[in-house]
């Protein structure tokens, strides 16, 4: 009886160091490329003044890396735990930025805009799972996703070059561009809005489906890949 208590106190001991929460701001600057992976939830502002704060709970704070080098911010946990996450266990970022030029997601992070961004040219390339939620406006935007990730962005781009594969997802339907091209292969949907004229291209079971009135400039289909057009 006395082991079995025990180690119940210890479980209960354990469960608890887990359940503690952190809060930590850190210094940063000069970035203009941003990479997260390992579960990791991402929330962007843009701003005049760059910060960065962390909020964690089931992770010591050495276990939270974060990098700045060559004005890449590398976010990511130690990989030994897995994403199976919770309330219990969460890490939350929150920068603030003053210009991005790539954004990289991988690993189940989510990435997230807490109001409008504006970019001039943007990358944003999603793997692994990832979810990409973002508000923007920008005048070059290219967009990659694979390996069952997710983007769902909002806003206006005068140019959008959008590819997705592996069984992602792109949904585009509320992000108006004036000329797109969009290419989606490998059991991916693509939902696009173009105001003046697209391209595209659908293969190995995907599917695209644009909206607007834009002057089609090529549409190409082949191994059970579809375009549709919406209102």
């Amino acid at each position: 009886m006395k082991k079995a208590g025990l180690s119940v106190l210890l479980l209960l001991a354990g469960m608890s160091v887990m359940a503690q929460s952190w809060k930590s701001s850190q210094h940063i600057s000069g970035i203009n490329s941003l990479q997260v992976s390992h579960g990791i939830d991402v929330y962007l502002t843009q701003g005049n003044r760059e910060s960065l704060t962390i909020e964690a709970k089931g992770f010591d704070k050495d276990e939270v890396k974060v990098d700045t080098r060559n004005g890449v911010l590398r976010l990511s946990t130690d990989r030994s735990w897995g994403f199976n996450w919770g309330r219990d266990r969460y890490v939350k970022v929150y920068l603030t930025f003053k210009e991005l030029n790539n954004i990289r997601t991988s690993g189940g992070a989510d990435l997230f805009s807490e109001g409008t961004l504006s970019f001039d040219n943007l990358v944003i390339d999603a793997s692994g799972g990832s979810d990409v939620k973002l508000d923007l406006k920008a005048n070059r935007l290219e967009v990659d996703i694979s390996g069952g990730a997710d983007a769902r962005l909002r806003g206006s781009a005068r140019l959008l070059t959008a590819e997705s594969s592996g069984g992602a997802d792109l949904d585009a339907r509320q992000l108006a561009s004036e000329i797109c091209m969009v290419s989606a292969s490998g059991g991916s949907d693509a939902y696009v809005h173009a105001t003046r004229e697209i391209k595209m291209r659908a293969s190995g079971g995907s599917d695209i489906y644009y909206y607007g009135s834009p002057r089609v400039i090529s549409k190409n289909k082949s191994g059970g890949g579809d375009i549709t057009r919406r209102d």
